[in-house]
């Protein structure tokens, strides 16, 4: 009873401040992106592999990358806490209703990327709270029954994290935008 009082309270908190957030949306490739926040939940070292390799490859598109990891644990693993250039948080770090309560978090969610990539293949409050509270131009993820995202990619076929990226990298590769 405790946990659905609390995750109501986290929804009514979302609700609540998403009727706040100003974005200026506009569509996004691999060419006209300048920034890119990732987020990510981080269940295991094939996934964050999945997610350090699109990164070097977004820094090789000269788009600077910022990425946060969501660890469904109480505490962080410590083989985590050593990667540099990566930002952790975990259930310890997280209001009583869910919502992410760190300074770190708080500078990744008021940015606006000029592509926010939501590579998380179940869905976290935590994350969801992230990614729909932030004023990037355009969102990219998994495709899920909601309105968060400005693209959504269909994984049924393989629900891997780095088929996720291929898709993204494929569909990403072939948008063009105006100029």
């Amino acid at each position: 009873m405790i946990r659905d009082i609390r995750r109501f309270l986290g929804a009514y908190e979302l609700k609540r401040a998403s009727k706040h957030v100003k974005r200026n949306k506009r569509i996004n490739n691999f060419t006209t992106a300048g920034s890119a926040g990732i987020i990510f939940n981080c269940c295991n070292e094939e996934e964050f592999t999945a997610v350090k390799e699109f990164r070097e490859f977004l820094e090789s598109e000269s788009i600077k990358t910022d990425v946060i990891g969501y660890v469904s644990a109480k505490e962080i693993p410590d083989h985590y806490l050593l990667r540099t250039g990566y930002n952790f948080f975990c259930q310890k770090d997280l209001t009583w209703y869910y919502k992410p309560n760190m300074p770190f978090i708080d500078d990744f969610i008021k940015k606006e990327y000029d592509i926010l990539f939501d590579l998380s293949l179940k869905e976290f409050f935590p994350v969801n709270y992230s990614v729909t509270i932030s004023p990037s131009a355009y969102k990219v993820g998994r495709y899920q029954d909601t309105e968060k995202y400005d693209l959504m990619i269909d994984i049924k076929e393989e629900e891997t994290v780095s088929y996720l990226i291929k898709q993204i990298k494929h569909y990403l590769s072939i948008l063009h935008t105006r100029s």
